[in-house]
């Protein structure tokens, strides 16, 4: 498999924000800590063995939460080398998505392996491991039921409310079937199917689900998973908790950098609460309020006073759950952490964060975009050459691409750019002529140019509407592979699922770990 790797700005899929970050434009400098480099890990180290976390409990934690899953040797070598002061995590975090969900989950947790690994190589008396913290507390159940694979969509309904973590996989085996009808019985479908049908059962929940795939797939890497949603971690957060109950000023903190970076052109991603925690208890999680001298619990009737809230939070830390900017902290305090990976929404609303970290004496991490992939297969490699289309080409749109394509195969010019210069030169001495005889005449004769150039354009228009009927095989060609490329003119990373590159490659996640630098800051093409 070859690779082509292009600037993040050549795609047009970045936003200024993050193009800036990794520019190392000098503006941003104050919303984070280092330079994301492998030479700047060096200060990192050292800044971060400033802000020591309670190893014995993560380890105890990771421990027990393991107890049910088929460790790899290499995920148990990681969890204990956690106990020893030399030892620090990359993290990235994601939502329980239903079969893994789109590509670019899968990208992440390989930008997290691949800098865990680079960054052994070149800090040898450390070690560094990659973990994926599991969104088990979220309840946004829409954003993960789903996934795409080859132009279908297939989808859980809702049978169940509060922490998505916690819900079963109700009606996931009829899926399962309706997956095999739509891809065949086929030896090779069946062998990766078989990976999922072991975690994907109805009686399982989201969290064991995806935990147990993850595992599979990336558990010889020594990827180590961690589930949030855990008593004794809460319990290492309760300062934090407690003054977010009782002081309310984080969204002061969000909100003031949120302006900062308004000021400098730049849209906020988050936009946080006076409490940033929800109560989360059985089937129930709805955010906590201050209304009326009181600590209510949105859309019921639960409600406490400032000491039985605090009562609550003593005995049943598991019962508070951090929204998204309190998640960051919580991850950074539990975890002995450098790094954070991921995609540009989410280091957009991290650079909103630094202020907040500060204020409460928690590690700001450095910011690590993941790799962004283009995965083009065998045939749509060979008609991209048939065509003469390089693959960095396909970033543009779909009608550029076929105006480009016409000019390459026609043998008269269909731009008449130059036309319309010697119309406009001809009219220009007009314009003179008329100005010297009358000057209310110069506006007609301007008017008469527009028309003139109007009527250039349309016959410009039709001289390509014939030369594409003259090669509807190419376009149809070129309007087929941009859309499997990019569905709906967006990235595929961001629709389709890992299974369709399983079956071309069974390899795949091997050949991605070998083919994604997480450093280089470049998208990668992969040419099958």
């Amino acid at each position: 498999m070859n690779n082509i790797n292009i600037p993040y700005q050549q795609t047009g899929y970045f936003s200024k924000l993050i193009i800036d970050y990794l520019d190392g434009n000098e503006k941003l400098k104050p919303f984070y800590n280092q330079n994301c480099d492998i030479e700047s890990f060096a200060t990192i180290i050292e800044q971060r063995k400033q802000f020591p976390i309670n190893r014995t409990i993560l380890v105890d934690v990771l421990t027990q939460q393991y107890k049910d899953v088929d460790i790899s040797e290499a995920t148990k070598s990681s969890i204990q080398h956690l106990n020893n002061s030399n030892c620090f995590t990359v993290t990235t975090g994601h939502q329980l998505n239903l079969f893994t969900g789109p590509l670019y989950f899968i990208y992440k947790i390989i930008t997290t392996i691949n800098l865990a690994k680079e960054l052994k190589v070149k800090y040898q008396d450390n070690d560094f491991v990659p973990v994926y913290w599991m969104a088990t507390e979220d309840h946004d159940f829409e954003e993960i039921n789903h996934f795409n694979l080859f132009k279908k969509r297939y989808e859980l309904a809702k049978t169940q409310t509060g922490a998505v973590g916690k819900m079963k996989l109700d009606g996931v085996e009829e899926l399962m079937l309706e997956i095999k009808k739509e891809l065949g019985d086929r030896n090779e479908t069946n062998e990766i199917l078989e990976i999922f049908s072991n975690y994907y059962l109805s009686e399982k929940t989201f969290t064991s689900a995806i935990k147990g795939i993850v595992n599979q797939l990336f558990g010889k890497y020594g990827l180590v998973i961690i589930d949030g949603d855990d008593a004794l971690l809460k319990q290492l957060f309760m300062p934090e908790f407690k003054s977010e109950l009782l002081e309310r000023k984080n969204h002061q903190l969000i909100n003031s950098t949120s302006e900062k970076l308004k000021k400098l052109g730049y849209k906020p991603q988050v936009s946080p609460r006076e409490i940033n925690i929800f109560y989360l208890k059985d089937n129930l999680r709805e955010r906590i309020v201050f209304e009326e001298n009181k600590y209510k619990v949105m859309n019921t009737t639960i409600e406490f006073s400032e000491n039985e809230i605090l009562e609550e939070l003593t005995s049943h830390p598991e019962r508070f759950s951090p929204n998204a900017p309190m998640r960051c902290l919580y991850q950074e305090k539990v975890l002995p952490n450098l790094a954070y990976i991921g995609g540009g929404g989410e280091l957009a609303y991290w650079l909103q964060l630094k202020e907040l970290f500060n204020s409460n004496n928690i590690s700001f991490p450095t910011l690590v975009l993941r790799n962004s992939v283009l995965f083009i297969d065998k045939a749509s490699n060979t008609k991209l050459q048939k065509l003469t289309i390089e693959p960095t080409e396909l970033f543009q749109d779909t009608e550029t691409l076929i105006k480009n394509q016409l000019k390459k195969c026609s043998t008269t010019a269909l731009d008449l750019k130059i036309e319309e210069q010697l119309v406009a030169a001809v009219f220009e001495g007009i314009t003179k002529k008329a100005g010297a005889i009358d000057q209310s005449l110069q506006p007609f004769v301007a008017a008469e140019l527009q028309k003139s150039i109007k009527a250039i354009k349309n016959i410009e228009t039709r001289l390509i509407k014939a030369e594409k009927k003259k090669h509807e095989d190419a376009i149809n060609q070129i309007m087929n592979i941009k859309e499997k490329l990019f569905p709906s003119n967006g990235l595929q990373e961001r629709h389709d699922n890992i299974i369709s590159l399983l079956l071309y490659d069974r390899t795949i996640i091997d050949e991605l770990i070998e083919k994604l630098p997480p450093l280089k800051k470049e998208f990668v093409i992969l040419l099958e």
